[in-house]
């Protein structure tokens, strides 16, 4: 993974586990599908398998930008590994997210679709088109949601008016 100061300009590389170990700055993408025919908003459920927060809610997809990857790529590739899905994106939000003195740069993305999904790289154990208040709700409550799911997801329900056009 590409290293990144403060800036979010390229510094060096390393690990995976030397970032978490080291809390390095990095990057992240995050995409939110969206059914275009109900308005609704895809949150995917972690697999129980995964190391990091096992069964928890996320985003539709999203992942670490590899080492020179641009955002835009990785958002694509995140879409088609865990969902199956190769559709148009589009990137709306540029968000730091830091917790635990670690800063990660994140790219948020949409995508429009309602079909087609396909969780073929055992990263997703399922997921489900919810309406934004519902969403809301549901990530109000805390109950295991990914941190960076309730950040993303805010800047998007403030946002929803432009981003449902």
């Amino acid at each position: 993974m590409d290293l990144v100061n403060d800036s979010n300009e390229v510094i060096g590389v390393a690990t995976q586990k030397e970032v978490y170990d080291n809390k390095l700055n990095h990057r992240i993408v995050h995409v939110f599908v969206i059914n275009p025919e109900t308005n609704e908003i895809y949150f995917q459920k972690r697999a129980e398998s995964k190391s990091y927060l096992p069964g928890y809610y996320c985003t539709s997809a999203g992942g670490h930008v590899k080492s020179g990857e641009s955002y835009y790529d990785a958002a694509k590739r995140e879409l088609s590994e865990e969902l199956g899905l190769d559709c148009s994106i589009k990137k709306i939000a540029e968000i730091v997210f830091v917790d635990n003195n670690h800063k990660r740069f994140i790219e948020l993305f949409t995508a429009f679709a309602e079909s087609g999904f396909n969780f073929k790289d055992g990263e997703v154990a399922s997921g489900e088109f919810l309406d934004f208040e519902k969403a809301f709700y549901l990530i109000s409550k805390g109950e295991k949601i990914h941190p960076q799911l309730d950040v993303c997801f805010k800047w998007v329900y403030d946002n929803r008016e432009k981003i449902l056009v």
